[in-house]
């Protein structure tokens, strides 16, 4: 039985591999406008990578529209959180150790 965070979860790994399908298209569109593609494919493997990352694109986006609201970039998602309060450690109030002593020092072996 799947619960809503398995669900949420789900969709997060989905999503991840839509935007890194978008990366990868991104990438070979840029190969392509700076001809550096030439560097590493022939013209008709070249064509095959780009239709290969066309169909798998599309298939993720089947599986996860976009939704500008939910996706956001690493880098936007690190921002947000390094900008949000971050709340107080709960192991803040636990004692310290440093009054204990061991019986058997071992560092010192």
């Amino acid at each position: 039985m799947t619960t809503p965070g398995n669900t949420q979860q789900g969709r997060n790994v989905v999503t991840r591999w839509r935007m890194l399908a978008e990366r990868r298209l991104n990438y070979l569109v840029e190969l392509y406008e700076t001809d550096r593609w030439k560097a590493y494919y022939s013209e008709p493997e070249f064509l095959k990578v780009v239709q290969e990352a066309r169909a798998a694109l599309k298939t993720w986006e089947e599986l996860a529209p976009p939704d500008p609201v939910q996706d956001k970039p690493v880098e936007v998602a690190i921002a947000q959180a390094a900008n949000s309060a971050i709340p107080a450690s709960p192991f803040a109030d636990i004692g310290s150790a440093h009054g204990v002593k061991a019986k058997d020092d071992l560092r010192k072996a």
